[in-house]
């Protein structure tokens, strides 16, 4: 009897200590899962015919940063408190002490302001009357194209309907086009590409001659919190060119892939040809150093 209470006994110790390892190897794998695999955003932007033109001064380009459609900034998931049963295995498998608890995730300011990229050029945020700009400046008298990526993790965003529930788009935003929608299971998708207005601005040492801008955010929702038919991303895009200086009013594209792999309406996007410029002024405050758009 003694021997069978001593054989329960150590099968209850190793089913506990079994469970501690199984839930700390099942938080870290949730915790420390890829960027991909949460609510992520890749950013790219290409900004070209630069290279080898000679200029005199401080170069300014602008373009729209992701924001929502009011001009919010992403919010970064909370660094995450490790459970009890995860810290005792960080212990014992000594993890580095940045790793102990969970990850870090940069925020807006930290993603996007004063990264130093091919051309010498430095990223900034300014924030103009229509609200916040991804810029990039430069001292160098000979240029270099523009060819920058980011990518960020956000708290949460909706794949569905991005413009109107506050998700990342291409900002700034004005003159959204009607946006018609069809149901999709409990939610709805647009049944088209809805297009909108948004800004680039080129500063006036540039003078004559194209510039073409390409402006491409991609987002996809998190595959661990939805089933497989809601599981997709959005994608914002501009492609232009543009022949002149100042702030320059460009349009964009969205489309939806829902769910992941259907990309019949993204495909069928308006081409290059539809997009048409409309030049604006920027004038610089010299007292705030924000820039201030004005309409010719």
């Amino acid at each position: 009897m003694r021997k069978r209470n001593l054989l329960f006994i150590a099968i209850l110790i190793i089913l506990f200590v079994g469970g501690i390892f199984t839930h700390a190897i099942y938080m870290d794998a949730i915790d420390w899962r890829d960027r991909g695999q949460r609510y992520y955003c890749i950013y790219q932007v290409s900004v070209g015919n630069l290279s080898g033109r000679e200029v005199e001064g401080t170069t300014v380009v602008m373009v729209p940063i992701p924001a929502t459609k009011e001009g919010k900034l992403f919010t970064p998931p909370a660094q995450k408190d490790p459970y009890f049963t995860q810290e005792l295995m960080h212990e014992i498998n000594n993890w580095p002490e940045k790793h102990r608890k969970g990850p870090y995730f940069e925020n807006a300011t930290e993603v996007f302001d004063n990264k130093t990229i091919n051309g010498n050029w430095t990223t900034f945020t300014a924030e103009t009357d229509k609200g916040y700009m991804l810029g990039f400046r430069t001292n160098e008298t000979r240029l270099e194209d523009i060819s920058y990526s980011a990518d960020f993790v956000a708290d949460y965003f909706d794949i569905f309907d991005p413009i109107n529930n506050g998700s990342p788009i291409l900002f700034p935003v004005e003159n959204v086009s009607n946006i018609s929608v069809v149901s999709y299971g409990e939610y709805i998708k647009y049944a088209s590409n809805p297009t909108y207005d948004s800004y680039v601005y080129v500063s006036d040492n540039l003078g004559e001659g194209s510039v073409s801008f390409y402006v491409h955010l991609q987002a996809n929702n998190d595959p661990n919190e939805w089933s497989r038919e809601y599981r997709g991303l959005y994608m914002n895009e501009i492609i232009t060119n543009v022949n002149a200086t100042g702030n320059l009013k460009v349009s964009a594209v969205l489309g939806q892939v829902i769910p992941h792999g259907n990309y019949t309406l993204w495909y069928g996007r308006y081409g290059p040809e539809y997009y048409a410029n409309e030049t604006l002024m920027v004038r610089r405050s010299s007292v705030s150093g924000t820039y201030a758009l004005y309409e010719n």
